[in-house]
């Protein structure tokens, strides 16, 4: 039975930049399924055709190692549980076609490593290194590890470590931190912080530096935000 998710690869053949619009020529040779759905507009999907590093699927694979641990399971079993989890909860697609990690587009792979990595934090699995070594995006973990409450170097428990000083004698219940830029550490971490320039302890431990504090953020750790249009 054809899945009721139609779909076919398509070739741009041309780009109008003024009007902002794409050409794409696309072969569909199902004629009896297009009079029948009586199709007239399509989704198109774009394909990133950037090879993928080796550097990228290892550390995929060995996010999924440390799950599979965790689990319980065989590394090939768990890695199908969590391509099939990661493909329809997070690309909203039925996994009729799952991604390969030796030919995907690498923006999918990029996104799968987010997932595993948030997925992680998420269930504080214990990992054999920093998770922070096996993530591309070291600002989606450290937000996420904020959201969990989790030491970005580490995976302990955290607290907010300011990067934009708050000041002694401030009250930080009283102060507005949207916008602050702070990092999730644990006490140990974040007592290392304080000994040492923010620009060695980014390097030391891989970081692009704090993360903002949005509404979301101020609302876990029960501080303040903005209100309205304040900026």
């Amino acid at each position: 039975m054809k899945s009721p998710i139609d779909t076919c690869k398509g070739r741009i053949t041309e780009y109008d930049e003024r009007a902002g619009e794409v050409v794409i020529r696309a072969k569909y040779d199902d004629l009896p399924t297009m009079l029948r759905r009586e199709y007239k507009e399509c989704s198109i999907q774009m394909i990133d055709s950037r090879p993928l590093s080796a550097k990228q699927r290892r550390n995929c694979y060995a996010m999924i190692g440390e799950i599979a641990d965790w689990m319980g399971e065989e590394k090939s079993e768990a890695k199908e549980l969590l391509k099939v989890e990661f493909w329809t909860a997070e690309l909203w697609q039925t996994a009729d076609s799952l991604f390969s990690l030796s030919n995907a587009p690498m923006s999918v792979v990029a996104a799968f490593q987010r997932w595993l990595a948030r997925f992680i934090v998420r269930n504080d699995i214990p990992t054999k290194k920093s998770l922070i070594s096996y993530v591309d995006d070291v600002g989606d973990y450290v937000y996420s590890c904020l959201i969990n409450k989790r030491c970005c170097v580490c995976g302990k428990r955290a607290d907010l470590h300011h990067i934009d000083r708050v000041g002694m004698g401030r009250d930080r219940t009283d102060i507005i931190h949207e916008g602050m830029e702070v990092l999730p550490l644990c006490r140990e971490h974040h007592t290392e912080a304080h000994t040492m320039p923010d620009s060695e302890f980014f390097e030391k431990y891989h970081l692009n530096g704090g993360v903002e504090m949005d509404k979301t953020l101020c609302k876990i750790y029960g501080l303040k935000a903005k209100r309205g249009n304040q900026k």
